[in-house]
Parts: structure tokens; sequence; C-alpha cells
């Protein structure tokens, strides 16, 4: 497959370090895992259904931990995503359950993460001897291929000034949660450049973690990792010390080795000195010697000399999320965790969703009566539909999440549901 071809958002399919940490230290290399045998062992076809609904369309990229493709919702028939698909190699059934539960754990951190330049998670499941999540797919080139086709040997300073602030924004972002997450592989292929508006996606978190239970070990790639997450303890300032490498490849055009930064001039590249002192403040060997979190490193960028930024306006399409977001948290699910509590045995919902993508909430007594809650992005729409045994859904209600008075009626719609299942039952009971 050409290497130009439009990628998906993907968390883990490039290989992370699986090394001890000694020999990992020693070595210093970057080394994957044996991509033929173990590629063709798991390895989706065209026509594959996962997880009884993701039609594989075809295969984006394949690495030695994983493997993303182009999926089509047979549920949602207009939408296609990213499917990312990991091999899980336990040797026994107490590191698989310990692997799963990791895997959970990570998924359930990443479907809470809403930013522009994040990639939003819808699913997860378990498809035989690999762990898969659904994402957005996003078209465009990652930072390696810009740097590959257009370096000379860099890139222009402007440009990769004005990509570093996105990546600050989106790291301030997540450094900044209740708990902070780390993207743990911050380097220039796992940052996309996206065709439709040019904002930059972090792709690839580190999650392949998920899969290595053993403890001496760490995710990240060599050249840019610090020496902590290299030693098993990243911290916010670690994805700092990796953007501060990822920013000297693509002004100079020269792959990082490990801690080993040489200046510009050394390299014949001209960068402004203000922005090279940033960058090589940046890459200060420990935590401490670096800026102190995104936002202030963020801020030394934007208050460089010479450089006027203009950074890709938040789309629509992130406020509709949002609005989804909050409609869902705020009045969806408090009300049908009421549901569940009332019907109890009748309700056969065990859980609600983190996304609200495409959602099902079943009652039966005995035959089942569900309410369906569709995601229309195009339409800005929210669509309700309630199903009655093996019949086709019937539309009961339209909500614009954008709109607050159109958001105030999704207690009305779900009442229409409660009532009309009411009568339903009692209608079951009859003709039982």
């Amino acid at each position: 497959m050409p290497e130009t071809e439009a990628q998906a958002a993907e968390i883990g399919a490039d290989c992370a370090c699986l090394l001890p940490l000694p020999l990992c230290a020693r070595i210093g290399k970057h080394y994957h895992l044996p991509m033929g045998s173990m590629i063709e062992s798991w390895n989706l076809p065209p026509g594959t259904v996962a997880d009884s609904r993701y039609e594989v369309l075809r295969l984006i990229k394949a690495g030695g931990m994983g493997a993303v493709y182009a999926v089509a919702d047979r549920v949602l028939k207009d939408r296609v995503y990213a499917l990312k698909q990991m091999i899980d190699p336990s040797a026994s059934l107490g590191e698989r359950q310990a692997a799963i539960d990791r895997f959970l754990s990570e998924i359930q951190v990443m479907q809470t993460l809403n930013h522009p330049s994040i990639p939003r998670v819808y699913s997860s499941f378990v498809h035989e001897n690999s762990f898969c999540f659904v994402m957005d797919l996003v078209e465009g080139d990652d930072l390696a291929q810009v740097l590959k086709n257009s370096g000379t040997p860099g890139l222009d300073p402007h440009s990769v000034v004005g990509w570093s602030l996105q990546v600050l924004d989106a790291l301030e972002y997540l450094h900044g949660r209740q708990t902070p997450v780390t993207h743990r592989d911050i380097k220039p292929s796992n940052l996309l450049l996206r065709n439709r508006d040019g904002r930059i996606v972090l792709i690839d978190f580190g999650i392949a973690r998920v899969t290595n239970p053993a403890e001496g070990f760490w995710i990240g790639t060599p050249g840019y990792a610090p020496a902590e997450q290299q030693q098993g303890n990243p911290e916010p300032r670690s994805d700092l010390y990796a953007l501060g490498a990822t920013m000297h490849e693509l002004l100079s055009g020269r792959k990082p080795v490990d801690f080993d930064f040489p200046t510009f001039e050394d390299l014949g590249v001209s960068v402004p000195r203000p922005l090279a002192q940033l960058v090589f403040r940046a890459l200060g060997t420990w935590p401490e010697e670096r800026f102190p979190d995104a936002r202030t490193m963020s801020r030394r960028l934007r208050e460089l000399p010479g450089f006027d930024i203009s950074l890709p306006a938040v789309d629509r399409e992130h406020d509709f999320e949002t609005a989804v977001l909050d409609l869902k948290q705020r009045i969806l699910d408090p009300i049908l965790q009421n549901l569940m509590h009332y019907y109890s045995n009748e309700c056969h919902t065990p859980y609600l969703p983190r996304n609200l993508d495409f959602l099902e909430f079943t009652l039966a007594a005995p035959t089942p009566f569900v309410l369906q809650v569709v995601k229309d992005p195009a339409r800005e729409a929210l669509h309700f539909y309630e199903k009655q045994g093996l019949l086709e859904p019937v539309p009961i209600g339209d909500v614009r999440p954008l709109d607050a008075a159109s958001a105030a009626a999704v207690p009305k719609i779900v009442q229409r549901f409660v009532e009309d299942y009411e009568g339903f039952k009692g209608a079951s009971w009859q003709i039982l």
C-alpha cells in the first residue's frame, strides 16, 4: 500500500519498545515483534464482520503490535470508522485476563476524552486473540511523511511552531485531567495532519502496554522517550521531551538518537536562535530541567519573536460532539439509570456506554421493547426510535443538542417510550 494513502487515527499500530529495561538501555535500539507469521495469523481480510457490526473494507496499516482497518458500520449504514486491532501475546489464561482488564481500563479512559486533536473512541471488544476498538477515521498524512516529502532537509519553522502549538494544546488537556493522561509516544509518525482543515491529530497513544504484563518494560520509542520513561516512570513532562525531540527532527531532518541532539548550527540548519533554545530546553535530560508544563511551553512558543501563527479553528463537528456528550451525561443518562432501577429485572441493558453513537436501551416482559438513540452528525441531531420485538424501528422524536430548547425534549421522548412500553407489555401479557 502506498505510504501516501490516507491513514486512520490509530492507537498502538507502530511497534513500541518491548525490551526489559536493562537490556533496552544497553542496546538503545527499537526492536519489533516478528512481522511475518504474527501478522498473517490475525489479519482480518476484507468482508470480515467484527463484533457482529463492523465490516472490514481494507487494511490501512500493519505493524508488529497491531493493525488498522477501515470498517463500515452495518448498523449506521453511512458511517466508516477505523478499527484498531492489537494482538494479545499472553501465554496463560491468567496473563490474558490481566491484559483484558488493562485494556478495558485504558479504553474507558480513552472514551472520556473530548478534544479536537484527539480521535474519538466509540466501542471496544475482544476478537479471538486480539483486542479491538473503533475510532474516528482521519484522512491525512503523518508528519514523518510530510518531512520525507517536503524536507530540505527540515521543514519551515513557522509550520513546525504551528503544529507544536496544536500538540501542546492537546497535551495541556490530557495532562490537566483529574488523573493526568500521558501520551507516551509523541513522534512525527504519530502526528497526523488532517486534510480537511490542517489540524494536527494525535494518534497511537501508548496503549500497547495493556498487552505487556511483565514488569520492567516501558512503552515508547527510543530517541523520543526521555530517561525517566525508559526507566518505566513516565510523567507529563515526558511528553514535552518527546515533543522537543519531534521538533528537532522536523526542523533538522535528522532522526533522533537516544539523548544525542546536535545543535542546529552543527547540522548546518538555519533555525532562529530563540526557537532553538526553546527546543533544547524541552530536551532537558530530567523533568525538572524542562518546561514545568504544556501551558508554559505553549506560552513561550507564542512569545517567540518573528512568528505570527494562525491555528485551525475548532470546527462545528467538535461543538456538536461536545453538546451530545453534555446532553447524554446531564439529561439522558440519569433518566435511563432511573428506568434501569425502576424496571430492574425487566431491563436487559446492564450498563450505559460512555459515548453516544448508537445506543440501545432494552426492556422486555417478555418480548423485547427497545429504545434506540442514533447520532447524526450530518444533520446535527439525535434520532430516537422504538422497536417492538422483530418489527422495524419507528421514529418517536428528534433532538438537536446544539439547541438548548430542543434538548429539553428528551424527557418527553423517553416518557413516550415508557408509556408505549407499558401498553406493549399489557398487550403481551393478554396474548399469553
